[in-house]
């Protein structure tokens, strides 16, 4: 033990005589095992979070498009839907007797720059992230009529909304919209607890609000043209007049005043009868509107989250919704999906993981360099450990452990620049995808990194080593060992 200590308090006084070429050659090795645990963490944390955005779903349906498109809009919000799922196939798909519940979800609007999620009070039962954790909320309820909103976590804090607070949705995802939704103003109800998903970086309000948002756009466009239609026939109406007056002979003159009185009569009770056949059909309209209150109209669906009553059914009725005859459908599993979109950023992984493999490998040759080129310099060192009685083998060890000891420095450095770089990141990444990295970066992978690392510093370090100890044998006529 006495041996150990002293060999270590050697080998920190010579590196602390070279310490300007050491400082170098220790930010050179704590900058590749940066890189290289770096990228296997953000990839392994990466695959997990994907993972485990969403659990508990058999299906995800949407109108036809690609497998990866349908789960990056339904699970990411990323991207925009080109078509949309008709109610008559929700309502024919929640029939199915092998479905358990249907969850359906429509986008399309936006409220500064964050997701608008129109669905129903089951999404807050039936949605289950990391491995079956269900929603909870920090404050508020979910929403239970029209014009309630919930707010992810992340909205409620970039936003400072609380309970109570009123906003106005927008159309369409941009940072500044120009056409908003100002006729019906939504209420905050809840805030949900964060996630780490993209949970915390939407809005939820029930599919009736999002029907009743655009009802009320579409009228008030349709009121809009109607009264410019208007105002167009009475101009016309009258320059009409004023040329028949004009036209008219001054013999026909009272004539044509008691017939145009007539028509100004009979024209007056016809105009009566239609405004009151007008009326009838605005009260029929709203009437049937309030009574269809419950079923969205067509094309607000983007997808369906689908659970089934046995998961042994999951591929008959995946093909029963691919080949569902009244419109295209899509149904993915989302593992499956999730597989698929791997394979895509599979090579991307390779190439980053061989490129912090080589940065790590040229890092340890530059250690083994500076080691050797230290051995000229160091020839008098030697001399003096082997003239104090300093075995040979102590000699080989000393530069065992100089070189493990840069290594490990360089590690240290390498894992607290990494916990402070992911820190820093997860504000980005929550904001942005809803992904939170753990700070946990000391898994298996990482460690079996770390001890490939410490096994190839050693090997690398023998021949420099072998050199010092072949020297301090040539030093003296009896190394003792």
């Amino acid at each position: 033990m006495g041996q150990v200590s002293t060999l270590l308090q050697v080998a920190y006084q010579s590196l602390r005589y070279r310490m300007s070429g050491v400082l170098l050659t220790i930010l050179s090795v704590a900058l590749s095992v940066f890189v290289l645990l770096g990228v296997e963490h953000v990839r392994q944390e990466t695959r997990s979070g994907f993972a485990s955005t969403v659990s508990g779903v058999d299906l995800i349906v949407g109108a036809r498009t690609g497998d990866i498109n349908l789960l990056l809009l339904s699970v990411f919000r990323i991207g925009n839907a080109t078509a949309n799922v008709t109610w008559d196939a929700v309502e024919a798909i929640s029939e199915e007797e092998r479905v358990s519940w249907v969850v359906p979800i429509s986008l399309g609007d936006s409220h500064k720059n964050f997701r608008v999620v129109g669905t129903t009070e089951e999404f807050f039962e039936r949605y289950k992230y990391g491995g079956g954790q269900p929603l909870d909320f920090i404050e508020g309820q979910k929403f239970n009529r029209e014009a309630e909103v919930v707010l992810g976590a992340q909205v409620a804090v970039e936003l400072s909304y609380g309970l109570g607070d009123s906003l106005i949705l927008s159309h369409g995802m941009a940072d500044v919209s120009f056409s908003h939704h100002d006729q019906v103003p939504i209420e905050v109800v809840g805030v949900l607890e964060r996630t780490g998903t993209p949970v915390d970086n939407a809005l939820f309000v029930n599919l009736e609000t999002i029907e009743a948002i655009h009802a009320d756009e579409e009228e008030h466009e349709h009121e809009e043209a109607h009264h410019d239609e208007h105002e167009h026939e009475e101009a016309h109406h009258d320059e009409h007049e004023h040329e028949e007056a004009h036209h008219d002979e001054h013999e026909h003159e009272e004539a044509h005043h008691d017939e145009h009185e007539h028509e100004e009569v009979h024209h007056d009770e016809h105009e009566h009868e239609e405004a009151h056949h007008d009326e009838h059909e605005h009260e029929e309209a709203h009437h049937d509107e309030h009574e269809g209150h419950s079923h969205p109209p067509l094309g607000t669906v983007t997808a369906l989250l689908v659970g089934l009553e046995s998961q042994i059914a999951t591929l008959q009725v995946q093909r029963w919704i691919n080949e569902y005859a009244e419109e295209p459908l899509l149904a993915i599993l989302p593992g499956v999906a999730l597989t698929q979109l791997w394979e895509l950023v599979g090579n991307v992984e390779n190439v980053l993981r061989g490129i912090s493999i080589l940065v790590f490998i040229s890092s340890l040759l530059g250690l083994n360099a500076m080691l050797l080129a230290s051995m000229r310099e160091r020839r008098r060192e030697i001399d003096i450990l082997r003239s104090i009685g300093a075995p040979s083998l102590f000699i080989l060890a000393l530069l065992v452990i100089e070189s493990l000891l840069i290594v490990t420095v360089g590690v240290v450095i390498a894992l607290a620049g990494l916990l402070t770089m992911i820190t820093l990141i997860n504000t980005v990444l929550v904001t942005e995808l809803g992904i939170l990295l753990s700070l946990d970066i000391l898994y298996s992978s990482s460690l079996i990194a770390l001890g490939l690392i410490y096994l190839t510093a050693l090997l690398l370090s023998l021949w420099p080593a072998f050199q010092a100890y072949s020297a301090s044998r040539a030093v003296g006529s009896s190394p003792s060992v």
